[in-house]
């Protein structure tokens, strides 16, 4: 849709997770902004966090603007007072609660009142996209708006120039992201991250038995946890400090493997056509692994038998704490055919409309 009337959003955020929820906050507020001239107010309960992601932030502040998007610091609870007067859209990232007050305020004002909901490739996605729901207590209506892997769902998060620029991304500028890390242009790169629960000791013990010249990119609070008493002969583990969105999304592109975690870190991987190894957020129940199955069942559909069934066991081994050598010695076989398979499939997901270019066409719709 071009013709697009202008949009004043509150998209609002909880931290509750290391930087998982603040970090698809960010990434939705800097494209609604960048991409589509959306006036967003990122409205956040945790500064501190927060900074962290964005080195500019000023904690002390409990309104301010960074990159033309108004941040302003709030409390979530109940009976909270502190939430701006909501303009005409209203964007719940993970559909928290509200306080009572704004509930009343977005009746009385009669916002769109959206309610993004977490990523995942269950069937029912597609059934539960954009329908509403009645708020038992407030009378409020709320649209639920899910982002996921078909075109019957709201899509997935992409800036609009992220294709090309991985496609633009040079050897040169890879082997200059690598040295500044600290890293071997010439080692096999594999990014590691990774829920604090994963025996990382026992896995690197592994791939030291592969005897080659493999270097691991670990976030440096991670490496602070494994308190590596050993040294090796071929591996290398690097650690590295928080790193920006855009440094983040270097990393990945310069890795010839990524694991990683939760939903931000999970998209990225795929948009940087590398073979990358995902670990859902883990909950009771085993409730995770159901969401693993459902992706790899989408992920792996055009895929060849022999890479579909390695791609679907790694997976599977990894959110088990398992960790087979056989495996493991099979992804080296494998890693052309992975490799090509995980670009082909990145290529084929960036042709559909993104998240936020889906959001912003159903606002200026309704």
């Amino acid at each position: 849709m071009t013709n697009r009337r202008p949009i004043t959003c509150h998209l609002i955020c909880k931290v509750i997770d290391f930087f998982g929820d603040i970090g698809v906050a960010w990434r939705i507020a800097k494209q609604l902004k960048a991409d589509f001239n959306v006036e967003v107010h990122l409205l956040v309960d945790d500064l501190i966090t927060t900074q962290k992601l964005i080195p500019s932030l000023d904690i002390l502040l409990k309104k301010q603007t960074i990159d033309g998007i108004f941040l302003h610091h709030c409390d979530f609870s109940e009976n909270s007072d502190s939430l701006p007067a909501p303009p005409l859209f209203v964007f719940n990232l993970f559909n928290i609660d509200l306080p009572h007050q704004y509930k009343s305020l977005i009746q009385r004002e009669k916002s769109r009142y959206i309610a993004i909901e977490y990523l995942s490739a269950e069937p029912w996605v597609d059934n539960f996209h954009l329908k509403p729901s009645i708020d038992a207590q407030s009378g409020l209506i709320k649209t639920f708006f899910y982002p996921g892997f078909t075109n019957q769902t709201g899509g997935l998060i992409r800036e609009k120039n992220l294709p090309l620029d991985r496609k633009a991304f040079s050897l040169k500028q890879r082997e200059d992201v690598i040295h500044s890390l600290d890293g071997d242009p010439s080692f096999f790169s594999i990014s590691l991250f990774y829920y604090p629960s994963q025996k990382i000791d026992i896995f690197l013990d592994l791939m030291e038995r592969m005897k080659r010249s493999i270097q691991f990119f670990i976030p440096q609070y991670l490496f602070d946890l494994l308190n590596i008493k050993k040294s090796y002969q071929y591996i290398r583990i690097i650690p590295y400090q928080f790193l920006s969105h855009d440094d983040f999304d270097r990393l990945l592109w310069s890795c010839d493997l990524n694991f990683v975690r939760g939903e931000d870190s999970w998209i990225r991987a795929l948009w940087a056509g590398k073979p990358f190894i995902w670990q859902p957020y883990i909950q009771e129940n085993n409730i995770h692994l159901i969401k693993l199955k459902a992706f790899l069942k989408l992920y792996c559909e055009s895929c060849n038998q022999e890479l579909s069934d390695w791609l679907i066991k790694a997976h599977e081994d990894w959110s088990h704490n398992e960790f087979n050598e056989t495996l493991w010695r099979q992804f080296f076989t494998h890693q052309s055919g992975l490799q090509d398979f995980a670009l082909e499939q990145s290529r084929n997901y960036s042709k559909e409309a993104s998240f936020v270019e889906s959001l912003v066409d159903y606002c200026s719709e309704t």
